[in-house]
């Protein structure tokens, strides 16, 4: 108990932040998932051009069936 309570007063505007918002780093997390995965996939292309165009075509859902 000592130890939430520490917690709590550490960190009084974070949680004010959270129950106006009731927002998390959940969507972040997701995001950096996503990043980790183009990571794996992208092997060989050291370079960030190439790493951003393909964080671009995982994160855009971009549709290539037409072509």
């Amino acid at each position: 108990m000592r130890s939430v309570a520490n917690m709590i007063g550490n960190h009084p505007n974070g949680i004010i932040a959270w129950a106006r918002s009731r927002r998390t780093n959940g969507s972040l997390e997701a995001i950096n998932g996503l990043f980790q995965v183009t990571r794996r996939r992208a092997r060989g292309c050291t370079g960030l051009y190439h790493l951003r165009t393909v964080i671009f075509m995982i994160a855009g859902e971009l549709d290539f069936t037409p072509i």
